[in-house]
C-alpha cells in the first residue's frame, strides 16, 4: 500500500515535462504496475476528504519524472458516483470533433504551481475525442470515444505525453478572449 510521501510530483520549470513520454511494453512490467498503483492511489485519495494531495481527476507518469505513455483518470459526478476510472497505456488520439470547448473558470495542473505566471485563460479543447489505449481494468486494447470535460480531462493528459502543458494553449495577448467555435463550461 502507497503513503503520502511515495508519492512527489515534478513541477515546472522541470524540463523532463517536456519530453516526449515513450511507449510501455505489454504485458505491463512489475515495475509499470506499480507506478499505475501509485497513479490510482495518489488521484483517488486526492478525491477523499481529509486528503494532504491537491484535488485532482488525472495524472499522467511524466508527472512524477518517468517518461512513459501512461495515464489515469477518475471523474465522479456530484453525487460521487463514478463517470469514468482507467488507466490508459500507449493511447492515441484516433479523431475529435471540430467544435471545441472549454472550462469557464480555465484549467489547472498538479505540474504547474498555484504560483506559476500565465496560467489563467481558456484552454480551447476539442468537445469529443475519441482514443485507443491498452485499459489497465479491462487488460485489452479499447476505443474509448468521449465528450464534454471527461474529453478535456482526456486532452490535459494526453498533452503530457506529447511534453505539452494546459498553459500551451491559453491566448496570451487575450488569455480570457472566448475563442471561435468554443462552447465554455
Amino acid at each position: 500500500m502507497f503513503k503520502f510521501e511515495d508519492v512527489t510530483l515534478v513541477e515546472l520549470p522541470n524540463k523532463v515535462l517536456r519530453e516526449k513520454s515513450k511507449e510501455v511494453s505489454l504485458p505491463l512490467s512489475k515495475e509499470d504496475d506499480n507506478l499505475i498503483q501509485k497513479m490510482i492511489f495518489h488521484v483517488d485519495n486526492s478525491q477523499e476528504e481529509n486528503t494532504k494531495f491537491r484535488p485532482a481527476v488525472g495524472v499522467a507518469a511524466i508527472q512524477y519524472g518517468i517518461p512513459k505513455k501512461i495515464f489515469y483518470i477518475l471523474i465522479k459526478d456530484n453525487e460521487n458516483n463514478v463517470i469514468f476510472k482507467d488507466a490508459l497505456i500507449n493511447p492515441k488520439m484516433i479523431g475529435h470533433s471540430e467544435h471545441k470547448m472549454a472550462i469557464s473558470e480555465g484549467e489547472g495542473c498538479l505540474s504547474v504551481n498555484e504560483n506559476y505566471p500565465d496560467q489563467e485563460g481558456y484552454v480551447p479543447r476539442y468537445a469529443r475525442v475519441v482514443m485507443e489505449a491498452y485499459s489497465y481494468y479491462e487488460k485489452k486494447i479499447k476505443k474509448y470515444d468521449v465528450s464534454g470535460y471527461t474529453a478535456i480531462v482526456f486532452q490535459h493528459e494526453y498533452d503530457h505525453l506529447q511534453g505539452k502543458l494546459f498553459i500551451d494553449h491559453i491566448n496570451k495577448e487575450s488569455p480570457w478572449k472566448e475563442p471561435k467555435n468554443t462552447t465554455l463550461l
